[in-house]
């Protein structure tokens, strides 16, 4: 009796496992979006700031960590009749929490804009980094000939120590340009375009 109930609470456990598994491959296409967006709003977001965004790579590495978790759940509901024991659980405890870095960069990676200048918490990155107008040696703006016509791309940013960061130019961006270029006129910062020489899509 006590064997068949304990075969019925493994089975009932595998079936749950089954449906995290799906669930976790379902919910990783749009849950990213959600949690990384609120998580930094509460966290980062203030009203100084012209605007603040979050890099596109920031969901992707998200939504990888959501999926590797998927996989390795799947892997053991496939291996765990033919291979019993602890060891396997360990081995997927283990992956499972290798996972963990991937959400936290995630969470950690945005960037904006405000009167000092650009902050930005790269991928690879815990801590905010800061090109302030007044060190700003140069801006370079990007255009982009896509089938035909002429738009803007990227604004790229020079610093007098070499240093420099690349933002696309989205919507964002687009409705602070006249700030931008009130930070230029400002602090006399060197513009250079590619206007006549645009990179073809």
């Amino acid at each position: 009796m006590l064997l068949l109930r304990r075969k019925a609470s493994e089975e009932e456990n595998s079936v749950k496992l089954v449906a995290y598994t799906i669930i976790l491959f379902i919910s990783s296409i749009f849950v990213p979006f959600v949690i990384v967006a609120s998580y930094q709003s509460m966290v980062y977001f203030s009203r100084s700031y012209w605007f603040f965004s979050t890099p596109f790579t920031a969901y992707i590495i998200f939504m990888g960590g959501m999926v590797f978790i998927a996989v390795i759940l799947t892997i053991y509901l496939i291996f765990r009749q033919k291979w019993e024991g602890k060891k396997l659980k360990w081995i997927t405890a283990f992956l499972i929490l290798a996972s963990i870095p991937a959400f936290i960069l995630s969470l950690t990676n945005y960037y904006y804009m405000d009167d000092d200048g650009i902050h930005y918490n790269g991928l690879t990155s815990l801590e905010e980094k800061e090109y302030q107008w007044n060190e700003m040696a140069r801006i370079h703006i990007v255009y982009k000939n896509h089938q035909g016509t002429i738009g803007l791309f990227q604004y790229k940013f020079e610093m007098a120590d070499g240093s420099k960061i690349t933002l696309p130019f989205n919507d964002k961006l687009s409705e602070h340009k006249f700030r931008i270029e009130e930070k230029i006129k400002e602090y006399e910062i060197t513009v250079k375009d590619n206007f006549k020489n645009p990179i073809v899509d």
